[in-house]
């Protein structure tokens, strides 16, 4: 049973005879005969009666005339909404864990503005998403210092202090700060990006420390001290993501990291151009 079976059949019974469907259906009678034969052979049954000046339609006919009309509707629909969907833009959005939060908050107020742009959300750490940009799979994308960001344009979007996620247990009262010599005798997590960085910093006061894990991904890091492994190194912004940690402020604020807005150095969609502009 085909849809342009169901539409004959739709035609005749609201036109009331073949010959009237097949006027309105600008075709002629013989194949919409055939058509209609051809599907009560399929569902082996008489769907209508020839009258002398209307058909008439069986019990089979009515039950099938009612799922007809609700079945191309459906379909009228579905149609409708694919091509919507096929004219509107979609932008691929490359987003890290520890920006998740920050970039919904904009992109609520910018489809507010812009109802007909879709997006697809890629998230993954920051070397994933670069790798997802240098290859053409993403428009733009959050990325975050450290990083080198050779033939790439970005955009500052804001600058965070790194603070040290300590384990509740361990962390003293208040969560005062500490000392970059403090946090040295600490069992450090950091993530894989992260350490030549923050190791620099105590080096360049004088310092050495042990980083006793290493991870890939910021939220690994954030488990591993909820844990109660070590304090991790993190972003300012990751500081409600667990319970069990408590966020302390790093005396000396040099341990920073920058979130950016980045894309190719190439010409994009209007819309892509739009949507890095108004950030």
């Amino acid at each position: 049973m085909e849809i342009k079976q169901l539409e004959y059949f739709r035609a005749i019974v609201d036109e009331g005879t073949i010959s009237g469907a097949a006027r309105a259906l600008h075709m002629t009678q013989p194949p919409l005969s055939y058509q209609m034969k051809m599907l009560e052979e399929e569902l082996q049954v008489r769907l209508f009666v020839r009258g002398s000046k209307h058909i008439r339609l069986t019990e089979a006919g009515k039950a099938l005339y009612v799922r007809a009309e609700s079945l191309l509707t459906m379909t009228d629909i579905t149609k409708r909404e694919v091509i919507k969907v096929s004219q509107a833009t979609t932008i691929h959005l490359g987003v890290t864990p520890s920006t998740v939060n920050m970039m919904a908050k904009y992109l609520v107020k910018y489809t507010n503005h812009h109802p007909d742009i879709r997006f697809v959300i890629h998230d993954g750490s920051t070397f994933t998403l670069k790798d997802e940009l240098e290859n053409g799979i993403l428009d733009v994308t959050t990325l975050r210092t450290p990083i080198a960001l050779n033939g790439f344009c970005s955009k500052l979007l804001k600058q965070e202090q790194l603070l040290a996620m300590v384990p509740q247990g361990q962390a003293e009262a208040g969560c005062r700060e500490l000392t970059l010599e403090e946090l040295a005798g600490h069992h450090l997590i950091l993530s894989k990006r992260h350490r030549k960085y923050v190791l620099s910093i105590f080096e360049k006061h004088g310092l050495s420390s042990d980083v006793y894990y290493e991870c890939e991904d910021a939220r690994t890091a954030m488990s591993l001290a909820a844990s109660g492994l070590g304090t991790a190194i993190l972003p300012a912004s990751m500081k409600d993501q667990s319970e069990k940690i408590c966020p302390v402020p790093i005396r000396e604020k040099e341990l920073t990291t920058d979130v950016l807005l980045v894309w190719r150095n190439e010409e994009h969609s209007d819309v892509v151009e739009s949507f890095i502009r108004e950030f």
